[in-house]
């Protein structure tokens, strides 16, 4: 049985940087696990994030009905997953570091 590696420790700035993509749905589900739980302990990061989910709320309440082209999806969906990737290969550095 192989044991799974340990889930990183995200301060609070890593957390609020992330909370978009969290948001959207647009990281790994182990990513979305470490953010969750730091959200779950943290309550000034807990707090932060409701007013950011209100936010988008608001804005896809009013902007609904506006649609990006599929090609400026698909380019800003390549650019966020090499962003998460290079976002988690410094992570799983700094864990071997400390």
């Amino acid at each position: 049985m192989t044991a799974e590696p340990e889930k990183p420790i995200l301060d609070c700035r890593e957390v609020l940087e992330e909370v978009y993509l969290y948001l959207d749905d647009e990281c790994s589900d182990r990513r979305r696990g470490v953010i969750r739980d730091h959200l779950e302990e943290c309550s000034p990061c807990l707090s932060e994030y409701g007013i950011e989910q209100e936010v988008r709320t608001i804005v896809h309440r009013c902007c609904s009905q506006e649609k990006a082209p599929d090609e400026v999806k698909a380019r800003l969906r390549q650019k966020l997953s090499a962003i998460e990737q290079v976002s988690e290969i410094f992570s799983e550095v700094g864990e071997r570091d400390r």
